[in-house]
């Protein structure tokens, strides 16, 4: 019997909403999607005021525990592996499984302990960045009802070919997920369906997939590559479909600069969270 599930923060979409914005346990695609559109839009209103401060996010909020946003770029430490299962170990290859379930509950609880006792390791936060990217990646694939079957490496995404499925499932997608033009025409592994980001989906599928390797791309989005400080990845601050809560890293702008071609909304949002931290 795995262990209950201990809860850390703040469901992603309860943050700065109202009571009657709140989406946890709306079944209905039509009604949840009207509020992640009207939340999205009154935090869009409030930075257009030029309001500076960032959103309310808890001390748990991304499972960062106290640390302070300053905090994650000041670590140089080498990875520690997490008991009782490795980070390394930790994909969105499988999104609905109950090893990836496993892993979070596990995961979460060793940093809710480690958080708790005031005593985190160097290498907890490092693995906290990865673990975030990672877990972003796996409500994505579970917003759009990505199996893992779905997910398997010779796998094609259902978007150009199977009209029903696409007709039904649009409409209860955040706009940042509803797929593009090239998303519906090109084929593609399903991985890049879960990128909220359209600007890099349509990168990727622009590129020819024998030019670069895929591989490496979704390793170092999560963080993967060796970078002496471990953060080469996208960091991920809060909604998981929300393309304002994306962060990018210099290391992986440098080695994947076509990625993040003529994407406005990523160079923002890295903005954003970089002066947060007090960084230019």
């Amino acid at each position: 019997m795995p262990p209950p599930f201990i809860p850390l923060q703040l469901m992603p979409q309860q943050v700065n909403v109202s009571t009657e914005d709140d989406w946890t346990g709306t079944s209905d695609p039509r009604a949840r999607k009207k509020m992640q559109n009207r939340i999205h839009q009154r935090i869009r209103r409030q930075r257009m005021k030029g309001i500076s401060r960032p959103p309310r996010i808890p001390n748990t909020q991304s499972f960062f525990g106290d640390c302070q946003l300053s905090t994650v770029a000041n670590f140089s430490s080498t990875f520690i592996e997490v008991d009782p299962l490795s980070i390394y170990s930790f994909t969105a290859c499988e999104p609905e499984s109950e090893r990836t379930e496993r892993f979070i509950i596990h995961f979460s609880t060793r940093v809710h302990a480690e958080f708790t006792n005031g005593s985190p390791r160097a290498g907890m936060l490092l693995s906290l960045v990865q673990f975030n990217t990672t877990r972003a990646l796996v409500m994505n694939a579970r917003i759009m009802n990505i199996t893992s079957e779905l997910m398997l490496p010779d796998a094609q995404s259902r978007l150009p070919y199977h009209a029903i499925d696409r007709a039904a499932m649009i409409p209860s997608l955040p706009s940042s997920l509803e797929p593009t033009h090239l998303q519906l025409t090109v084929s593609h592994h399903p991985w890049v369906d879960i990128l909220p980001l359209p600007e890099i989906r349509d990168n990727i599928l622009r590129r020819d997939e024998n030019s670069y390797d895929k591989k490496a791309l979704c390793r170092d989005l999560r963080g993967f590559q060796d970078v002496a400080n471990g953060l080469g990845g996208m960091i991920v601050w809060g909604d998981p479909s929300d393309s304002e809560a994306w962060e990018v890293t210099e290391a992986f702008a440098s080695k994947w600069p076509w990625v993040i071609q003529d994407c406005p909304r990523l160079l923002g949002s890295t903005r954003y969270w970089r002066s947060m931290r007090g960084e230019s």
